[in-house]
């Protein structure tokens, strides 16, 4: 009854769960790294390290809140919820960016990575 939070829920929970305990060594194509993504404008980067937890408590954290969220997605039907996740991700993904540079240009401070998930 709720398609889009069943697959948000398994798919990058699969990936994350894979890169953690088997494939370590890929990890770090998936860091969410903002400097790759302002600099040579990779922006995978953006759409991977903000979906795929490269920790198990944060992947297990963002398992129990999507979840929840189907009782949303039952109700607002599935085409409106992923449009609203899809407006909230660009938002935030937005957010970030500035964020990050105004802490740049403002304290001076380089933030070169952020967690990811």
């Amino acid at each position: 009854k709720a398609p889009l939070s069943k697959s948000l829920l398994i798919v990058p929970s699969a990936i994350s769960i894979l890169l953690t305990l088997l494939f370590q060594h890929y990890q770090k194509f998936f860091a969410y790294n903002l400097q790759a993504v302002k600099e040579d404008f990779q922006i995978w980067r953006l759409v991977c390290g903000r979906t795929i937890c490269l920790d198990l408590k944060d992947t297990f954290c963002s398992s129990l809140l999507i979840y929840n969220f189907r009782i949303f997605e039952r109700r607002y039907g599935s085409r409106k919820f992923s449009s609203f996740l899809l407006g909230a991700w660009m938002l935030s993904a937005l957010f970030d960016l500035l964020l990050v540079e105004i802490t740049q240009y403002i304290f001076g401070i380089t933030i070169n990575s952020l967690p990811s998930g």
